[in-house]
């Protein structure tokens, strides 16, 4: 009995940070839909777009040239503001690319966590 205390404390601590993941586009993408869209999230959403300018990072590594069409991309933000998560709906050079540059960039805070970012490239 003590030992199944433990586990299951254990256990129920593991679920969320597994459980907060998407595992793929079609999940992140369902995730971003049913994110709340309001004042909160519109103003993160500003925030971030500064950030990303102010560092340009959307053009800083030439991925622009990497591919042709469109791509939507979105990014999975943890607590402090790190990308922990990517995905693109089709897999070339320029999604290969802003992976590289996205994963790990810490942005400013979202108003929760995980968020999810989404954005679209002609």
């Amino acid at each position: 009995m003590i030992r199944s205390i433990p586990f299951a404390v254990a256990h129920a601590l593991s679920l969320p940070a597994s459980a907060q993941s998407a595992k793929d586009f079609a999940e992140a993408n369902a995730r971003t839909e049913v994110q709340p869209k309001d004042k909160l999230t519109s103003a993160y959403s500003h925030a971030w777009e500064a950030f990303n300018n102010q560092h340009h990072l959307d053009d800083r590594d030439g991925c622009y040239d990497k591919g042709t069409g469109e791509l939507v991309q979105i990014l999975e933000i943890d607590e402090a503001g790190k990308v922990t998560g990517f995905f693109a709906d089709k897999d070339d050079g320029r999604a290969r690319c802003w992976r590289s540059t996205y994963l790990g960039v810490v942005f400013p805070q979202p108003p929760f966590a995980p968020f999810y970012y989404r954005m679209k490239v002609q």
